[in-house]
């Protein structure tokens, strides 16, 4: 439990660091919009989003996953039947 603490104090430390010295403004272009926004939100925003991406592809595959073992058994199940 302390680790745990050590750990998430030291990478929230890193990312006030990381914060403070990306405070400038920066244009971001999508489509027809011109935005200029902190370069830290961007950052954290694509961070976000290649974390629900990770998430999303992780829980498919083991679905999937979880589905073939559960055909696999019932096979097995009915072979030694």
């Amino acid at each position: 439990m302390r680790t745990k603490l050590i750990v998430i104090s030291i990478l929230f430390l890193l990312f006030a660091i990381l914060a403070v010295q990306n405070t400038i403004t920066t244009d971001l272009k999508i489509f027809f919009w011109n935005l200029q926004i902190p370069l830290i939100v961007l950052i954290v925003v694509v961070f976000i989003i290649g974390l629900v991406i990770g998430i999303i592809t992780c829980s498919v595959y083991e679905r999937k996953k979880k589905k073939k073992l559960e055909s696999e058994n019932q096979s097995n199940l009915q072979e030694n039947q």
